[in-house]
């Protein structure tokens, strides 16, 4: 009975895996906005096609594409990681580089309730943290996600001259 409830549990999360939209591979991407996070140092530049929430007392973000979460930006210590169910939890898959900045490659599904979504993440420790840069897409990123990744910039800390 226990391995009948445990194949039905696992047939009912992966039936809830959502891919990006299709369509998001195609929009046009013409003109480009800046997004900066001085809270946490960092910038980015992405498509004006994208929606952009802030949460997480401002040093988080999340940009939707026609209701997708397509980009995630999180700041996080390894405990609230985990318990957001972030890329802590998971094995990565070998080294990476963001910023110019060493770092770890993850991916794995995130599941937010039952609603699962494939995550390529991009981790690297700052100040007392771990910055993520995360793409809600399995496979090749494409042109447009990886024009966002390679735009992606650590901001130089502000130094006091005395």
């Amino acid at each position: 009975m226990r391995v009948i409830q445990s194949y039905f549990f696992s047939l009912l999360l992966f039936s809830c895996i959502s891919e990006a939209p299709v369509e998001f591979s195609s929009i046009k991407a013409e003109s480009w906005k800046t997004y900066s996070n001085e809270l946490v140092g960092y910038s980015l530049q992405y498509p004006e096609e994208l929606e952009v929430d802030k949460s997480c007392k401002g040093k988080d973000a999340l940009f939707r594409f026609d209701g997708y979460p397509i980009i995630s930006i999180n700041y996080v210590d390894s405990t609230e990681g985990s318990k957001r169910g972030l890329w802590i939890r998971h094995k990565p898959l070998g080294p990476t580089e963001l910023s110019g900045k060493k770092g770890l490659k993850y991916t794995y599904i995130h599941y937010d309730a039952i609603f699962g979504m494939p995550v390529q993440s991009y981790v690297i420790p700052h100040k007392d943290r771990y910055l993520g840069l995360e793409f809600r897409k399995s496979g090749d990123l494409g042109p447009i996600l990886e024009k966002i990744y390679n735009s992606f910039t650590l901001a130089e800390p502000v130094r006091n001259e005395s």
